[in-house]
């Protein structure tokens, strides 16, 4: 194969997954050309034990940028993935209302959808709006993503296990990588 993954979780998977479309569309080759290599089964280390939440509630600009894109994928094809976009919210007390508002100004900037609700009454009724039996106190600052929400990770990795499959992506299970072959300029040539 011209291109070997190791590691057939939610990083290695959609790298193939979007290496393979990227052949076929440059028609430069094609999902055949890809070749996926796992230890274990699909989602069987970090992706399968994820809580699935899908957000982009971080502090640094380009996070919330490269957040945007991934909440655009699972967006994409959300049967596939899994994915419920049902939202997310951040709350927080008073010595958070600095911090979630320099997020909120980032997803203006991105034209990211999400709310900002300050003060304990407003946050309040903001929260009991949409769960009436709302009773937290001390809550002076909402983040309300509209965009984001949760997906179940196991199926969301077969969904994407899947597409692999659709762009003739090999995916190898119970296969562990005990090293690396490379040339003198440290390009791999073997696995």
């Amino acid at each position: 194969s011209r291109f070997v993954v190791v590691g057939a979780g939610m990083h290695g998977l959609s790298t193939a997954y979007h290496l393979a479309v990227e052949l076929r569309q440059r028609s430069l080759g094609s999902g055949a050309d890809i070749v996926v290599i796992e230890k274990a089964t699909p989602g069987a280390g970090a992706t399968g034990i994820a809580c699935g939440v899908v957000r982009n509630n971080y502090f640094q600009p380009a996070m919330s940028e490269l957040m945007q894109a991934c909440v655009e994928v699972w967006e994409s094809d959300p049967a596939a993935y899994h994915y419920n976009g049902v939202g997310y919210i951040a709350l927080g007390p008073q010595v958070q209302e600095s911090d979630l508002p320099s997020v909120h100004e980032r997803h203006q900037a991105i034209g990211y959808r999400s709310d900002l609700i300050l003060g304990e009454a407003e946050v309040a009724a903001h929260m009991k709006e949409l769960f009436p039996d709302w009773r937290a106190q001390g809550v002076t600052v909402c983040l309300h993503e509209h965009q984001g929400g949760f997906a179940f990770n196991v199926e969301s990795v077969m969904g994407l296990r899947d597409k692999c499959l659709a762009e003739g992506v090999a995916i190898h299970s119970w296969t562990e990588v005990t090293g690396f072959r490379s040339n003198d300029d440290g390009t791999v040539t073997a696995v």
